[in-house]
């Protein structure tokens, strides 16, 4: 027997999607992800502990 559950990860998934689609009409991925990341990084939260999460660049073995 299924039990009901209270949170549902793909419905959120795809609520999330659709808000972003259209948020965004017509721009293409890329972009809009460029535009979600800036607004990360300006974020007094989000920012500091994106850049702590982020691995360090690794100088070119060439």
């Amino acid at each position: 027997m299924m039990k009901n559950k209270k949170f549902d990860c793909v419905k959120m998934k795809w609520d999330i999607q659709q808000q972003i689609s259209n948020e965004f009409p017509g721009i293409r991925d890329k972009k809009i992800h460029e535009i979600q990341m800036a607004k990360v990084m300006d974020s007094p939260i989000l920012g500091p502990f994106y850049k702590k999460l982020r691995p360090a660049k690794r100088p070119s073995t060439k």
